[in-house]
């Protein structure tokens, strides 16, 4: 059972066919509802920003506007979560229990790693799992993390570090990983052109951040 929209409509789309799930009436709606509420916060961002310039003038004090939105974004931002964001783009992650194939495992968990990133949230650190556990992970704990809520506009970015405090303490991949991060041994994302995926990782460790996408600018 794969949930999404394929064609004009999405921004990032799976790409298999999809079959049942939820239907592309009720798919709008949730997508709508939920962009309708980041425009709201974007408003209420701008507004929040304007305030902040107002206070500053009134008191003397700095006026710059520029300056004024990295103190709201980086302290006052609302916050969204990765879920929502993927809803945005028309998305549903499929549970993992229902992914019935390795490639429709790839599928959905790039799909993810796209959508993310067009969104502008990016993976870091993920080579010491395989696309099973990343794709676990992510589902049932990283897309309901909380997230700012920032407007296309502001050029920001936000990096999700995947690999936990427990993958290093418990050794193994994890702590072989953080060495090498370390040790400046951990090779830097290469692969950024849109629409290229890795390979499929069946077994850890992965060479997966090389391919992961990365901010354009």
């Amino acid at each position: 059972m794969c949930f999404g929209i394929t064609g004009s409509e999405a921004r990032v789309a799976r790409r298999r066919r999809l079959v049942g799930g939820i239907s592309r009436d009720r798919l709008d709606a949730m997508a709508e509802e939920v962009i309708g509420t980041r425009r709201r916060m974007h408003a209420d961002r701008a507004r929040r920003i304007d305030e902040l310039v107002a206070k500053a003038r009134a008191a003397g004090g700095i006026e710059d506007r520029f300056h004024w939105t990295l103190v709201y974004d980086l302290e006052m931002a609302p916050v969204t979560t990765g879920r929502a964001l993927l809803l945005e783009h028309r998305i549903v992650p499929v549970p993992p229990q229902d992914l019935e194939s390795a490639d429709a495992l790839h599928d959905e968990l790039w799909t993810v790693i796209e959508a993310l990133s067009a969104s502008g949230v990016f993976l870091l650190n993920t080579d010491h799992l395989d696309d099973s556990d990343l794709y676990g992970r992510l589902y049932y704990r990283i897309l309901d993390e909380p997230t700012r809520a920032l407007p296309p506009e502001s050029e920001a970015s936000e990096f999700i570090d995947c690999l936990h405090p427990l993958d290093i303490e418990s050794g193994g991949l994890g702590r072989r990983l953080a060495d090498r991060i370390a040790a400046g041994e951990h090779q830097p994302p290469s692969m950024r052109t849109a629409g290229v995926r890795g390979p499929a990782f069946r077994r850890a460790p992965a060479e997966r951040d090389r391919w992961l996408p990365r901010p354009t600018g």
